[in-house]
């Protein structure tokens, strides 16, 4: 489990594609919101969660235990 974090994280840190302030990761700031945390809905990086869930089950932001993580798509601007 620990190795295939690493790479998940090593990928997510590989794979940054240009983007606004408001759409960066909000723990590092230096790549795009991709991963949503189950259940409380807050949002990071993959590399970030990746890297958190190797010594932590609680969200950066609230301390709820992350049950799951999701791809994040951002919402189509109406």
């Amino acid at each position: 489990m620990l190795g295939h974090l690493s790479e998940e994280s090593k990928q997510a840190a590989a794979t940054t594609l240009p983007t606004s302030e408001e759409n960066l990761c909000p723990i590092c700031y230096a790549h795009p919101i991709s991963a949503i945390f189950r259940p409380c809905s807050h949002k990071s990086c993959k590399a970030c969660i990746n890297q958190h869930l190797m010594n932590n089950k609680d969200c950066f932001f609230c301390k709820a235990t992350i049950t799951g993580v999701d791809d994040f798509t951002k919402p189509a601007s109406s």
